[in-house]
């Protein structure tokens, strides 16, 4: 039905549209995307997320083979234009809305006469507030990005075995591939479909779910993922990052399936304890009445089970498997937020009932609820990274401007920090961020900056090699040193100049206290992140 499409494009753009301002800059790793990307020929897109990318765009080598994903960043600097933030966000809102309704049209697929149930399992995926970062950071559309294959994959397998029609499996093929070459975790979906097969969730004449008997088609796709696996294996020495795989990642990943559950609830991350209390509570009782519901209910439940079967636990735990070898990130739990969504919405409107009114009209004010605690908790999220955002384009603005009245060659430390709103900020940001095409002449080649080594492009030993200069020129100076600081300052024009009064001699004993050798001595190799951080604090605190 249109309404229920209109619906859904509605609560996707309430939540993506307000990222599409000009003022909302680039943070974390969109500057080396951006600069790296913006220019390259088309020729070598497929290579970049080999080679190029991999031999350190930011100083390590990356096992990661993501030409698709390089390429819609590159097609959208041709497109929008190469500063033009407005028109990356303009890609990562439709990505998110494209993905909305692929979950609408898989819950039509798998229930067709149970429309309401198919609406809320789509509002509640683009309303889900972890959904912040790939719709709001440019550099978190990757998710988003290899979400539109592999549920538009799944979606071709659903009719595929609906209609029985090759059109549909060659579709779910051609997916596949290009979710694997957008990322490595797209591998997991061979496994999603043989476990579709196996629970039996296709709709027959009478609404009721059948198995699958003819399981030739699954040959193709583990085929292609053991060739994928074969190909990473031959390049990086790894397949699925199994050196990472130890007792103790496996034990911390277990140990983590709360947190990431608590991701997946309306939960506004910034929002007083209450607030969050009050979201999470409500859609945990909401689910629990109405799985009691379903339970104690008269009318036989077989099929109704199969699919929460389905989508609530085999789809949790394929889709969730990838972060076994990975760090923790709300927008990593974004394919299986719509597995989260969809039994959510299967709990409140399980359909084939012949229910009381007074039943069907609490199920419906449980769904308008829900979509309203996800909404609040959604739109605050985003509002506070698009805040984030505004602030970054306020400090890159501020910087050469301030450093105009600077003589050139000083040394200017650069305060800007890497973690901010509890959302990345400026982490892994320079150089690149004080380069062109960002600023009109390379600032690093002018100054001598030193930042935080997390702001930093590269490991901390790189980190110490670049800077190591400029504080070794400092703590040599017989004489104390006037040294400019551009500090962060978000209700002050985004930065400010302040000018410190350094001992050269005083800066140099804190320093290798910290080192526990001489600077000259200290080799940058044996620069480790924690002493990184203690470095830090004493170059930037007063």
């Amino acid at each position: 039905m249109r309404w229920s499409w209109a619906a859904v494009v509605v609560l996707a753009l309430a939540v993506g549209l307000p990222t599409i301002r000009s003022d909302n800059y680039f943070f974390a790793d969109d500057f080396g995307l951006v600069q790296h990307l913006h220019d390259l020929p088309a020729e070598r897109l497929l290579s970049y997320f080999t080679s190029d990318w991999t031999e350190g765009i930011y100083g390590t080598q990356l096992d990661e083979l993501r030409p698709v994903l390089a390429f819609s960043y590159w097609l959208d600097a041709h497109v929008f234009g190469t500063l033009n933030t407005a028109g990356y966000h303009v890609t990562n809102v439709l990505l998110h809305l494209l993905n909305a309704l692929l979950v609408l049209a898989i819950a039509r697929s798998v229930a067709p006469r149970e429309p309401l149930f198919a609406v809320l399992a789509a509002s509640l995926f683009a309303l889900t507030s972890s959904h912040a970062e790939p719709v709001a950071w440019i550099s978190g559309r990757v998710d988003s990005l290899l979400a539109v294959f592999y549920l538009g994959a799944f979606l071709c397998y659903v009719r595929f075995r609906i209609s029985n029609r090759v059109a549909w499996l060659c579709g779910t093929l051609l997916l596949f591939v290009l979710g694997l070459f957008t990322k490595q975790s797209a591998v997991t979906f061979p496994l999603l479909i043989a476990g579709f097969d196996a629970i039996g969730i296709i709709p027959d004449a009478d609404g009721r779910g059948r198995r699958i008997v003819r399981l030739w088609p699954h040959l193709l796709f583990f085929g292609i993922a053991a060739a994928y696996l074969a190909l990473r294996h031959a390049l990086f020495s790894n397949a699925v990052r199994e050196d990472l795989l130890t007792v103790a990642t496996v034990q911390e990943f277990i140990n983590r399936q709360r947190r990431y559950a608590t991701e997946l609830l309306p939960s506004p991350n910034r929002a007083p304890k209450f607030v969050k209390t009050l979201g999470e509570v409500v859609t945990v009782l909401v689910a629990a009445v109405c799985l009691w519901w379903i339970a104690t209910g008269r009318r036989p439940y077989g099929y109704v089970a199969r699919r929460l079967l389905f989508f609530g636990v085999v789809w949790w735990v394929v889709t969730i498997a990838p972060m076994i070898v990975t760090y923790l990130s709300a927008r990593h739990l974004y394919i299986t937020a719509a597995g989260v969504s969809i039994t959510l919405a299967l709990l409140v409107f399980p359909g084939g009932l012949a229910e009381e009114p007074r039943r069907a009209r609490i199920r419906q004010a449980m769904a308008g609820g829900l979509v309203v605690l996800y909404a609040v908790a959604s739109i605050w999220n985003v509002a506070w990274w698009v805040a984030s955002g505004v602030e970054s384009g306020k400090f890159a603005s501020a910087l050469p401007r301030l450093l105009a009245s600077v003589p050139r060659g000083s040394i200017v430390f650069v305060d800007v920090p890497w973690w901010h709103r509890e959302g990345w900020f400026w982490s892994f940001a320079t150089p690149f961020a004080v380069q062109p095409p960002f600023s009109g002449e390379d600032l690093n080649e002018k100054f001598r900056i030193v930042e935080q080594a997390e702001v930093y492009c590269c490991p901390p030993p790189e980190w110490w090699k670049a800077r190591k200069p400029a504080v070794q020129a400092l703590t040599e100076s017989a004489t104390p040193q006037q040294i400019v600081y551009i500090d962060f300052a978000p209700a002050d024009a985004g930065a400010r100049l302040t000018k410190r009064v350094i001992d050269g001699a005083a800066l140099k004993g804190r320093i290798e206290s910290v080192l526990g050798d001489s600077i000259e001595r200290f080799a940058p190799a044996a620069m480790t992140p924690e002493l990184a951080r203690e470095l830090n604090r004493v170059l930037f605190e007063p």
